[in-house]
């Protein structure tokens, strides 16, 4: 017979069969944890958690008597290391503070406030109780002690910096040198901090980070600063290269940094007073205006052109205030100057190749342009006899005129071609002299101006424009060929001037014979002027009574203007005249009216002159004081 087969458990009914077992044994590990917990919190309701600091010194496990035993042994023996920023470490014993311990039952309470139950939170973190009134101190003698730690002499002490500009440099410009925090001790931080480190019972007191140091009132991060360096280095920065022909002068931040001005509020700017004085400089090189200049004269000699107030003259008060703009905006520019006055060149003369050269000693110019000689020719200058000698001078020629009458205290002469160059002395043409050069200037010579033959004087306007430099000098320097070729001029000269007197002689006793000048003296006055013009230049010059001719015709001229004007008045007037008679003799009616007011609006469109042409205007007056009656009358029998 077979055996039955034995069924095998499973691992359920196994733990099933157990279970009981297993759950009597983890109850009980619980049971134990628990008494375990509550009894290690039973232990610690009259004992400070494990991790509890009081005042620095730790209390874990112990009771609140044995604290104040602790406290007491760590008071006694008590030093606090003082820890400043440089130098040595020094010591304040808790004798000399008077320092002793104050159980006033602040210990109870703080171990009341413990949670015993989360006493196993106290393995992972600290707990530090600051309990102030469990010490006391002699305030004075604690202050006694300290100030006589070095930490505390003054003559130790080195004082805060605050940050600042540096120096202008040519690579970096301005930067900011950051501020240096230095050990002067402020003594009212200081000793709060030492306080509140001996009521804690605090081993040492690092100063630096108690923040007892005075600190620099500006750091290298205080906007303001930031914005003067970036304001110093803006203008710094700009440059300003000034061009003087084939000449520079550069100024930049190497010179510009000198002139820069910080006000106490931080407020960058450039000094007035150092840009004018730049500006002068800058005119007092490049400016030739006034100056002696060298000529090359004609004659082959080297003369120097003394006086005068031609030439390259700075406008600086214009420049300086175009050049603080530049600078301010720091711009890089290169420019010329503000000019109030130019001149022809910057290379060699100031004049270049186009000027007149005025020899007074030889009584002769040249005029030169584009270095082509254009005029070559005696002329008469200043009556030297009479003090109005000719200035020598730079000049530089203001205009030309046409047509211009010169006037003085004792005269007023007509010229055809006005060139002036130094106030009112200028070129003219000089038709009533009939010689030129030589001495007649001595004794002989005009008020200052530069008198030239009519021809000369018109090439001469002809081809000079305002601005050429005149050059105006004395000097004796005509080669000998010169001067023989002038006394051979002044021998014709001679010849040619009796003839021109007589020549001249005819037109004085014309013009003296016209006398009172009325409209039959035209016929004289055109055979006088046609008499005159037929003369050559130098005869002219003798006819000294040309003026009266002149004024002879401008008084003829004014006669035939008002003759004129009188007929053309009094045809103007006649249509008027001629309505008005239509009025005479015959009786006026209201009917008459619109004719009476057509003559009278006829008569106010007549000019001031033609009004007084019309003889019957009476007549006209009368008709109209008629038809005002008549209208009253009217009017009356209506009403």
């Amino acid at each position: 017979m077979k055996k039955a087969k034995k069924q095998q458990e499973t691992p359920k009914k196994r733990l099933s069969r157990r279970s009981p077992w297993i759950w009597a044994v983890a109850a009980g590990a619980i049971l134990s944890l628990v008494v375990a917990y509550l009894g290690v919190a039973a232990y610690f309701r009259d004992r400070f958690l494990f991790g509890t600091f009081i005042n620095g010194v730790e209390v874990c496990k112990e009771e609140v008597k044995s604290v104040e035993k602790l406290i007491s042994a760590e008071i006694e023996d008590y030093q606090i290391k003082i820890v400043p920023k440089d130098g040595e470490e020094e010591l304040i014993d808790g004798k000399d503070m008077g320092l002793a311990p104050v159980f006033d039952g602040t210990l109870q309470k703080k171990l009341k406030e413990q949670n015993t139950f989360l006493w196993p939170m106290s393995f992972f973190s600290k707990q530090k109780i600051e309990v102030r009134t469990m010490v006391s101190y002699d305030e004075d003698s604690l202050k006694q002690a300290a100030k006589e730690l070095d930490v505390l002499d003054e003559k130790r002490m080195k004082e805060p910096e605050d940050a600042k500009i540096s120096d202008y440099t040519e690579d970096a410009g301005y930067q900011i040198i950051p501020e240096e925090d230095g050990t002067v001790v402020d003594e009212e931080k200081f000793f709060e901090a030492l306080e509140d480190a001996v009521l804690g019972l605090e081993g040492s007191m690092s100063m630096e980070e108690a923040g007892c140091y005075t600190e620099p009132e500006l750091t290298q991060e205080s906007k303001k600063l930031k914005k003067q360096r970036d304001s110093m280095n803006k203008i710094a920065g700009a440059s300003i290269t000034y061009e003087f022909g084939d000449k520079q002068e550069v100024l930049d931040g190497k010179t510009i940094s000198q002139w820069i001005e910080v006000s106490g509020k931080r407020k960058v700017s450039v000094s007035d007073a150092k840009i004018q004085e730049y500006v002068a400089n800058l005119a007092e090189s490049y400016n030739t205006a006034g100056r002696a200049k060298s000529l090359a004269s004609s004659y082959g000699t080297e003369v120097t052109v003394e006086g005068g107030d031609y030439g390259w003259k700075i406008d600086q008060e214009q420049e300086a205030a175009a050049l603080k703009e530049h600078i301010v905006n720091g711009e890089t520019v290169t420019k010329e100057p503000a000019y109030s006055q130019r001149a022809n060149s910057r290379e060699g003369n100031d004049y270049g190749n186009t000027y007149v050269e005025v020899n007074l000693s030889d009584q002769h110019l040249f005029y030169y342009k584009d270095g082509n000689l254009i005029v070559d020719s005696d002329f008469v200058s200043g009556n030297v006899a009479k003090g109005w000698s000719t200035p020598a001078g730079a000049f530089g020629l203001y205009y030309k005129e046409r047509d211009k009458t010169l006037r003085g205290e004792d005269y007023a002469t007509p010229v055809s071609f006005w060139m002036p160059f130094n106030g009112g002395i200028g070129f003219h043409d000089a038709t009533w002299r009939n010689a030129f050069g030589g001495n007649y200037y001595k004794r002989n010579g005009s008020h200052g101006c530069v008198n030239l033959p009519f021809q000369v004087a018109q090439t001469l306007f002809d081809n000079i424009e305002a601005g050429c430099p005149v050059l105006v000098y004395q000097d004796s320097g005509a080669s000998d060929v010169a001067k023989e070729q002038e006394e051979e001029r002044k021998r014709q000269e001679e010849q040619s001037q009796a003839q021109a007197q007589a020549e001249a002689s005819a037109v004085v006793q014309l013009i003296d014979s016209l006398g009172e000048i009325t409209l039959e003296s035209r016929t004289a006055i055109v055979n006088a002027r046609n008499q005159f013009e037929a003369l050559s230049s130098m005869a002219k010059g003798y006819v000294a009574n040309y003026g009266v001719l002149e004024a002879a015709e401008a008084r003829l001229g004014q006669l035939e203007a008002e003759s004129a004007a009188d007929q053309q008045a009094a045809a103007q007037a006649q249509p008027v005249i001629d309505a008005i008679n239509q009025l005479a003799g015959v009786e006026i009616t209201l009917d008459m009216k619109g004719m009476v007011e057509s003559i009278r609006a006829q008569y106010s469109q007549l000019s001031e002159a033609a009004r007084g042409k019309v003889s019957n205007y009476g007549i006209l007056e009368a008709a109209e004081q008629k038809i005002s009656e008549l209208e009253r009358a009217q009017e009356g029998a209506d009403g």
